[in-house]
């Protein structure tokens, strides 16, 4: 991840209605924040979006999304156009990309869209990131806000929105590692 890039860096993440998308988990949070060579936010989407499926409450004490609250927010495939427009042909950052990607993937696929690397997108773990070049023991988000001394005393419950802007601070911290 050089300073020098001139692939547009965004940085997403998910909060979904559980663990598996191949059992059936949805999408019911997506931010996807544009991040210039500091680091900085440029511009940003972010939707709250209708699984279309219950949340279950140990699920919704870890984000605080609801049955009730999601009811009447758009189904993914109504926010699909607009978030694959806005990645298309950059390279993500994910913290446990996996994760995300895999639940991105399955959602343009239902909305009968292309995948991420179909629209030309590259995509970088940064959890990976920073196993390989911190040698911790716990690399979790919270895990590393700790570690650079980044204040997320405001993370209470994960938030899509809320998480990309920590990874920006943890990604401005991790770069002078490597």
């Amino acid at each position: 991840m050089s300073n020098k890039t001139t692939m547009r860096r965004i940085l997403i993440d998910t909060e979904t209605t559980g663990l598996s998308w191949r059992f059936g988990d949805r999408i019911c949070e997506v931010a996807a924040v544009e991040i210039d060579n500091d680091y900085k936010p440029v511009r940003l989407v972010h939707s709250y979006i209708n699984p279309q499926r219950s949340v279950p409450y140990e699920v919704v004490r870890i984000h605080g999304l609801d049955d009730r609250f999601l009811s009447d927010k758009p189904t993914f495939n109504l926010i699909a156009p607009e978030f694959a427009r806005f990645v298309s042909g950059a390279q993500l950052i994910a913290h446990n990309a996996s994760f995300d990607v895999g639940f991105l993937n399955n959602e343009l696929s239902l909305a009968s869209m292309n995948t991420l690397e179909d629209l030309g997108c590259s995509v970088l773990c940064s959890l990976k990131l920073a196993r390989q070049t911190l040698h911790m023991r716990h690399n979790r988000l919270d895990d590393l806000c700790r570690y650079f001394s980044i204040d997320n005393s405001d993370r209470q419950l994960h938030g899509a929105l809320k998480d990309c802007m920590l990874l920006a601070q943890v990604l401005a911290r991790l770069e002078r590692y490597y």
